[in-house]
């Protein structure tokens, strides 16, 4: 049974323990995978080994860095990369990552080469290894970062490899400890600075704040164009909802999604509303069961719209709201211009819906204890169903199976709503600069086009 094989066989082993025991599994599955994969002995083998092998290694001049095959694990491996570029500011870093996220990732200051090449998800495809096999036999890495628990290290032949085994050791290590801050994008800067710590010296004072995401002039002003063609005043009050998840054990059900948008409705606020890549048509479903005058408050966002300007668009709103998936990722970073690495407006608040997977691993939230806020000015909150069958096995959702979706039992929209309600009215009077134009200055909008 080759490792994919396995891997599929676990989780559905998983969720059909849960699907008959959902309580009892939960706390047993638990028990089992953090005692057996994050227990504190491991946690120190992981290390000792990562280190011993780096007293090998001659020149730290070029590394390899393959993030894992979601649209939204580019931003999270890329923080690795950030903890690297600390550590060796003269390296050259190479950086694998989906196609879909090539025009994100290619404004990236640390980067020295982008490789987009794959194309599926969970699992790679033969030819996104045979693609990463020449990648490394044509190139003389010193070290490679391996965030992917799909790809084999034997994939990178006799090379120095630090693979995504520190990286689950420490999430599942510190999940048992409620008060330290456990998120995925804190946790992927953190274990490379703790690789390396021993060895080379490094800024003691660095606060790292979160993800980062560079775009072009042309998306931003491509998603100020299309705010306006829709007939929007840009310096309204915006709420942006995606409707869609990589699986349905994260996406937000129908009816607790048509609620919020029709009790969203009655606020002094546009809204926007994504459009299903996954869940086809979902936004059109969700659209035809409002009523007239609710439908005339949601403006939907076409699937035709490049990832690039769609993460613009969301610098415009004043709430983002989402389940767990790759675009909550990119609201919560920090945005930049590629041209000039001017900060954009970043003043979004992310608010997060979670049903099956961990919160504090994937959420962010600017209030809970042991929670990483967002990358932006503007609070973060996550909102947890009750979910009694919840455990850590839960964190590959594209792997479980269950029969029955018990993720989101108990999600209060109420909380919701006054959450968002509450920051608009803030918003308005208290929190943001009045102008959201990045181009209404003509000069800035001459050098964007020119």
């Amino acid at each position: 049974m080759n490792k994919i094989k396995l891997y599929k066989f676990l989780f559905k082993l998983s969720s059909i323990f849960t699907d008959h025991f959902p309580e009892t599994g939960s706390r047993f599955l638990n028990f089992l995978v953090i005692c057996l994969f994050g227990n504190s002995y491991l946690k120190r083998y992981l290390y000792k080994r990562s280190k011993y092998e780096l007293r090998d290694i001659k020149r730290f001049e070029k590394f390899l860095v393959v993030a894992d095959l979601n649209i939204g694990d580019s931003v999270i491996a890329w923080n690795g990369i950030y903890a690297l570029k600390e550590i060796f500011p003269d390296s050259k870093i190479d950086y694998v990552v989906k196609k879909s996220t090539r025009n994100i990732i290619k404004g990236y200051p640390e980067i020295n080469k982008i490789y987009p090449i794959y194309n599926a998800s969970p699992y790679p495809s033969k030819d996104d290894l045979h693609s990463l096999r020449q990648i490394v036999k044509g190139s003389s890495y010193d070290a490679i970062i391996n965030f992917s628990p799909m790809i084999s290290n034997k994939i990178f032949g006799n090379k120095y490899i630090i693979d995504y085994s520190i990286l689950t050791n420490e999430l599942l290590n510190n999940e048992t400890n409620c008060e330290t801050v456990n998120c995925i994008t804190y946790q992927a800067y953190n274990f490379i600075k703790n690789v390396f710590r021993d060895y080379f010296p490094m800024k003691q004072d660095s606060k790292f704040k979160g993800s980062k995401i560079y775009l072009s002039n042309k998306s931003i002003l491509d998603a100020e164009n299309f705010l306006i063609n829709q007939g929007l005043d840009l310096n309204s009050s915006k709420i942006m909802i995606n409707p869609d998840a990589s699986s349905l054990f994260t996406r937000i059900p129908f009816n607790l999604q048509l609620q919020i948008l029709k009790r969203l409705s009655k606020l002094d606020c546009e809204i926007l509303l994504g459009s299903g890549h996954v869940e086809k048509f979902i936004e059109q479903r969700l659209i035809s069961a409002l009523t007239k005058s609710e439908r005339e408050k949601v403006f939907i966002i076409p699937r035709s719209i490049g990832l690039d300007v769609y993460i613009a668009i969301i610098d415009f709103v004043d709430v983002f709201i989402t389940g767990d998936t790759g675009p909550l990722h990119f609201a919560a970073a920090r945005k930049y211009m590629q041209e000039d690495l001017e900060a954009l407006r970043n003043q979004t608040a992310v608010f997060s819906v979670f049903g099956s997977t961990p919160p504090r691993i994937y959420g962010y939230d600017s209030q809970k204890q042991g929670f990483f806020p967002a990358n932006q000015d503007a609070p973060s909150k996550v909102f947890i169903a009750d979910c009694k069958c919840r455990n850590i096995t839960c964190i590959n959702k594209l792997s479980k199976t269950c029969a029955k979706v018990r993720c989101f039992q108990d999600l209060d929209p109420d909380e919701i709503i006054a959450a968002v309600e509450e920051h608009i009215k803030y918003a308005e009077h208290e929190f943001y600069i009045p102008n959201r134009s990045l181009f209404l200055n003509e000069n800035l909008y001459t050098k964007s086009i020119g």
